[in-house]
């Protein structure tokens, strides 16, 4: 019998975890069915609470397993992926418009907009944290997918083909139509079997490795300003191997926090934001701060939203922030970062 559920919700509940910091906890989510598919535009976290300080502990990363192995550009951490809820802090972004949404939407998504994350038959979907520090404190990671079981039923909810062309900058990148089918959707975008060209929802922040020089711009370079790779937000994308889509950005700055720009090398300016701490004016808000007492009066106060989303692609720069005059100690800022990964070639 065929079935098409636009949203259904699928839970990893941690209980009464015991993990130390830099260890990993995993848990099964799903196994998709003969002749379906699944196609996940959500990521939603419930993060674990010190009920005795009110402090949220910190998950290093939060990802999806896909067949066992992680997904490799989705890095979020405890408050970066908010679950939607009227009293919460955050609101919660989405991964991308499911391409499964064709017929309610009224048209197919493009290929830029359709970054969500497609499992094809006998795919089986999981998910990973790794704690930051000591953890004890439940927690919940919930998935929220599309799902279409039945070859009739996808072929009336999308496409027969799909046309991977997209234009960064004026420069067209294109590959043959891919089939739309229960044992090729994970050739789609967001999918892991794509040929390049290749689109990714790509989720990740980062952390200052080392302390800001007053007055100077911080780069999150890799190895020796950020700690993990996942975590460069500094490229040289001369080759146009790869290329990065911004769309929403949140800052936690640190009391010494002055600034953030998107800094591309060769431009005459490079906008500044502003980004200091409540009561002060962060024009990058985050989806929570790690102190609850701060996130019982904040409303759906961020992630922002870039206007238009900024593109990094046949350029050197990232994003970067300064201090006040003042060093900002290292890991005393902390940048979360939502939007589409490119792959050429």
């Amino acid at each position: 019998m065929g079935v098409f559920d636009p949203v259904v919700e699928l839970k990893a509940v941690f209980s009464s975890p015991s993990l130390s910091t830099g260890a990993e906890t995993t848990k099964s989510v799903y196994e998709v069915a003969p002749n379906e598919v699944l196609e996940v535009f959500r990521i939603e976290i419930v993060p674990p609470v010190d009920t005795s300080t009110g402090a949220v502990k910190k998950l290093r990363e939060v990802g999806l397993l896909i067949n066992g192995e992680k997904y490799p550009y989705i890095h979020a951490n405890s408050v970066m992926l908010p679950l939607e809820h009227p009293s919460n802090a955050g609101k919660a972004v989405d991964l991308g418009v499911p391409i499964l949404w064709s017929r309610l939407l009224g048209r197919v998504p493009t290929p830029i907009e359709t970054t969500t994350v497609k499992l094809k038959e006998g795919d089986t979907l999981g998910v990973y944290a790794v704690a930051d520090e000591s953890i004890t404190q439940d927690f919940e990671i919930v998935i929220k997918a599309a799902r279409v079981r039945g070859a009739d039923v996808l072929a009336r909810e999308a496409p027969a083909t799909y046309s991977v062309t997209f234009s960064l900058d004026g420069d067209v990148y294109t590959k043959p139509a891919i089939p739309v089918s229960p044992a090729t959707f994970d050739e789609l975008p967001g999918g892991k079997a794509q040929s390049k060209p290749a689109i990714y929802p790509w989720v990740t922040y980062a952390r200052n490795a080392q302390a800001t020089t007053a007055n100077q711009w911080y780069a999150f370079d890799y190895p020796t300003y950020v700690s993990y790779e996942w975590q460069k937000l500094h490229w040289n994308l001369v080759n146009k191997t790869q290329a990065y889509l911004v769309k929403y950005l949140g800052v936690i700055p640190h009391s010494n926090s002055k600034a953030l720009r998107l800094y591309v090398e060769g431009r005459e300016t490079n906008p500044e934001f502003i980004t200091r701490p409540l009561p002060e004016q962060n024009f990058f808000p985050p989806a929570m701060f790690y102190d609850t007492t701060v996130n019982a009066d904040l409303k759906h106060a961020g992630p922002k939203e870039l206007f238009p989303h900024r593109l990094f692609h046949g350029v050197k720069g990232g994003i970067q922030v300064v201090d006040n005059g003042t060093s900002i100690p290292a890991n005393g800022v902390e940048v979360h970062v939502y939007g589409v990964l490119f792959v050429m070639r």
